[in-house]
């Protein structure tokens, strides 16, 4: 079994529910870290559904939206649909902390198969995938509309073979 040990980046960082409040942040985070954003409605969608298997959270430092994540979880199975943090915030850890945080409530749903895609040229969050026992299992030619760009597959065959330590104290 794999020990993960994540601790919170900043001292006043919380993960909950995306509002629709929060909109305005996310969406200026989603325009600042992808070449083809989802539009505001894609996000407000998923507000609005019985949130039965949809699942949008935010990481808040002091109560200002910093990153963000969204997921689906059926059954055993789920799927990180878009992940992304605030630039200002990059390289601190809040991306990290984020996606451990996620992965143990995926957990807690039921989850054990988790997948992603990620552009091959984005380096740093397959590194972070990695990190987590992420592993690539195919490759989508021509995956993203923008540019063309391929996608890998990243997949997690069994969430419960990480052992996640998520603790309660961060520091600035």
């Amino acid at each position: 079994m794999s020990v993960i040990q994540v601790k919170p980046p900043l001292a006043d960082i919380q993960i909950d529910d995306m509002r629709e409040s929060d909109l305005p942040a996310v969406m200026e985070i989603e325009r600042q870290s992808f070449s083809s954003p989802w539009d505001e409605s894609s996000f407000r969608d998923g507000l609005e559904q019985d949130r039965q298997h949809v699942y949008f959270l935010v990481a808040r430092h002091r109560q200002t939206p910093i990153a963000f994540i969204n997921f689906w979880v059926v059954e055993d199975e789920a799927h990180i649909a878009n992940f992304a943090v605030s630039p200002a915030y990059r390289n601190r850890g809040v991306g990290k902390y984020l996606f451990a945080w996620s992965l143990a409530y995926i957990r807690k749903l039921g989850g054990v198969q988790v997948f992603l895609e990620v552009r091959v040229s984005n380096i740093p969050a397959q590194n972070l995938y990695r990190r987590f026992g992420f592993q690539i299992v195919a490759l989508r030619k021509k995956y993203y509309p923008d540019n063309g760009e391929d996608a890998y597959v990243f997949w997690l065959s069994d969430l419960a073979a990480i052992d996640l330590h998520l603790d309660e104290m961060g520091s600035e």
